[in-house]
């Protein structure tokens, strides 16, 4: 199979005018893995300190949009900062902002319109949220400029992809517990896995870009860093369980996320280019193990 992008060819934005179809790749709106992979660690955290259904679906509507609209404002940062490397590596290129199919200037404007709805998510929460919320920006922000000064830019993404924890835990107004500490290191330790493995799909052009990539940095000992990493996130999530007394279906969905990072590793040992975005596509659900594991203790209260 020869992929010339990431972008796919048809969806559900077929159905609007053409007009928009460049909206909806810049914000990788038709690409919705990126927003799942920020937004279920909120979705796992929340049901953890909330013990009201109505109060959950409520905040829950509130992240989706938010989610939504801050990976899409991080994408258009990042593209800002890389369409001169976009334009050389051919999974990119064809990137809207990268192509000249969106000028500069118009991409700042679709990110305000992107911010402004993420600050009125942001408004419906307490200000303590607000405040721990927007000290994310900086890391959103510089970013994309670690792949130029680090051989680990997924380090760094592992740190800012995974505020959704301790962003979920102040909207539901619960006093501090060092569990939650261990809640947002196991997320960390998650992104920094499965980021690796996304990273092999340039690998080999950004070697010859000179672009960072912690796929590259790793090459010899690229299974062992991937299985450390997903090890210790279980380690870090186990840990989480037992400080903040969570109950017994956390353990369970804890149980089937590591199910699943068992056969990513063994399916990382014979990783392609081309088959490693259908891995990293595959960390849904993960993730999606350890959201139904934290909302199985509702079942408790039907």
């Amino acid at each position: 199979m020869n992929i010339k992008t990431d972008m796919p060819n048809k969806g559900w934005w077929d159905k609007l005018p053409k007009k928009y179809h460049k909206w909806i790749r810049l914000g990788r709106f038709d690409r919705p893995i990126g927003s799942w992979l920020l937004l279920l660690p909120c979705l796992w955290t929340l049901p953890i300190f909330l013990n009201s259904i109505t109060d959950l679906l409520e905040i829950y509507f509130i992240f989706i949009i938010g989610a939504f609209s801050m990976r899409a404002a991080g994408c258009t940062i990042n593209d800002l900062w890389d369409k001169d490397i976009d334009k050389k590596i051919s999974r990119t290129r064809h990137r809207p902002i990268a192509s000249g199919e969106v000028s500069t200037k118009a991409a700042f404007g679709f990110l305000i319109i992107l911010l402004t709805i993420s600050l009125l998510c942001l408004l419906n929460l307490n200000k303590f949220t607000w405040l721990i919320a927007l000290s994310s920006l900086p890391l959103i922000v510089l970013y994309p400029l670690a792949k130029r000064v680090t051989k680990w830019p997924q380090f760094v993404l592992g740190i800012t992809f995974s505020w959704g924890v301790p962003t979920a835990w102040a909207a539901t107004n619960t006093d501090f517990n060092t569990g939650i500490l261990f809640l947002y290191l196991g997320t960390v330790f998650w992104v920094i896995g499965y980021d690796t493995i996304y990273g092999y799909q340039d690998k080999f052009e950004d070697k010859i870009f000179n672009v960072k990539n912690t796929a590259i940095t790793t090459e010899n000992y690229y299974v062992k860093f991937i299985t450390f990493f997903y090890l210790i996130s279980i380690s870090n999530f186990l840990l989480a369980g037992i400080i903040l007394k969570i109950h017994f279906g956390w353990y369970i969905g804890l149980f089937f996320m590591l199910i699943h990072f068992i056969y990513q590793i063994q399916k990382t040992k014979m990783i392609n280019r081309y088959e490693s975005l259908k891995l990293f596509n595959s960390n849904r659900i993960a993730g999606l193990f350890l959201t139904i594991g934290s909302l199985s203790k509702f079942l408790e209260m039907v």
